[in-house]
Parts: C-alpha cells; sequence; structure tokens
C-alpha cells in the first residue's frame, strides 16, 4: 500500500473521527458540551484502551482540537510557534499513519511489509515528538488558572502519548521478530488486492467504533 494523496479529504477525516471518538469526547469537553471530572476521564479513557498507531491518529486528532481552542493570549503569544509545529506533526502523522489505517479498514488493503514497513515503524517516534510538545503546552496552561479544562486535557494527552510511545517500542520489537522468522520461511505469491470504493465498504453513521491494529495480523473487527 502506497500514498498517494498528498493530503486527507474531509470524508476521510470525518472517518478517522468517528472511528477514534477521542477528538469528539475533548471537542464536547472544551466546547462546554460536556462538563467536569467526567469529561475529562472520558477523553483519557477513550485513548488509554487503543493500539500505539490508532492512539497515535487520536492524539493527532485531539492536537489538532486543542490548537483550534487553545487560549488567544498564548496562541498569539509566545506559543504560537509551538502550535504551529503541533499543527504540522499531527496533519504528517494523519497523512502517513493515518492514511494507512484508513485504508486497512475501509479497502481491507494488508499493508506493504516494505514499502510500509518505514511508517510503522516511526510510531514509537511519532509519539515521542507528540509527548515533546505536549509537555511544552502543559507547563504554559499551568502558569495560569484561566483554562482548567485545557489544562486538565493537554495533561492526559501528554500522559498518553508518553505511555503508548512506551508500548509502541513493544510491538515494534514483536514486528522485527516476526520479520526474522519469516524470513527464514519461502515467501509465497499473494495476488494484488483491488480496493471496493469507499461508499460501498465505508461504516455507516453510528457505526461501533473499528478496533483493528497495524501491528497485528488479520482484518479489521467491530466490537
Amino acid at each position: 500500500m502506497t500514498q498517494t494523496q498528498n493530503r486527507l479529504s474531509e470524508q476521510d477525516l470525518a472517518q478517522l473521527y468517528m472511528q477514534t471518538e477521542a477528538a469528539l469526547k475533548l471537542d464536547d469537553l472544551l466546547q462546554g458540551k460536556a462538563y467536569g471530572q467526567p469529561a475529562q476521564i472520558a477523553v483519557h479513557d477513550s485513548i488509554s484502551g487503543q493500539t500505539p498507531d490508532l492512539a497515535l491518529i487520536s492524539l493527532s486528532l485531539c492536537g489538532l482540537v486543542v490548537v483550534r481552542d487553545f487560549p488567544i493570549a498564548l496562541k498569539d503569544g509566545y506559543m504560537g510557534p509551538v502550535l504551529r509545529e503541533l499543527i504540522v506533526v499531527c496533519e504528517d502523522n494523519l497523512l502517513s499513519v493515518g492514511r494507512l489505517w484508513l485504508d486497512s479498514v475501509c479497502h481491507e488493503m494488508t499493508p506493504d511489509p516494505i514499502m510500509d514497513r518505514a511508517t510503522i515503524e516511526s510510531i514509537p517516534d511519532r509519539l515521542r515528538i507528540m509527548t515533546s510538545i505536549f509537555i511544552e503546552l502543559r507547563d504554559a496552561l499551568e502558569e495560569t488558572s484561566d483554562c482548567p479544562d485545557m489544562c486538565h486535557a493537554v495533561k492526559s494527552l501528554y500522559y498518553q502519548s508518553e505511555s503508548h510511545a512506551d508500548l509502541a517500542d513493544r510491538f515494534v520489537e514483536k514486528l522485527k521478530g516476526r520479520r526474522k522468522k519469516a524470513d527464514k520461511v519461502p515467501a509465497r505469491a499473494v495476488p494484488d488486492q483491488i480496493p471496493l470504493p469507499y461508499e460501498l465498504t465505508r461504516p455507516q453513521i453510528g457505526a461501533e467504533v473499528v478496533h483493528f491494529s497495524l501491528f497485528a495480523k488479520g482484518k479489521p473487527t467491530r466490537h
């Protein structure tokens, strides 16, 4: 599977928002549609149970929501460059890992073990970059008491990105171990896969979240 687009369409982004849930819950919190500790915990819990690849997508979508609603005084001030970096990082994550995950789920296109290897194995480093940025945002927010919801949200995103980075390292090591074993077995021919049109494969509105990992074997399933 190779990237054929320079950006995700609005339809693709909407699909990722719906399938990952975390950014939607964060949006509810920051827009005042959900309140207090339960709303904060909902953001945390929606990411904690995900595998690192899906967590990276969730964190990137959440990062874009954070940029949108970050305090204006900080956004227009010294945190401006950090927020612009966050936008670039999030969009790159979504274009690479998000595109790969979305094609796997919607078109059942198995990631290519050679062409897509670098993208999958880059997930730990991508998560650590997110961790570093969220640390800077957290530190800036802790200096003001004007945005408690944003501060709690960024702390959760920092914790989840750090935790999933360590978990991603273990997933990558397992992948490398499987690949070494596979190299010892003669490869068998695999027919080319032709994806069905998106309209025929996309989950309908209200569909349950898809649990699928680029690190695992098998096809996407819904729980």
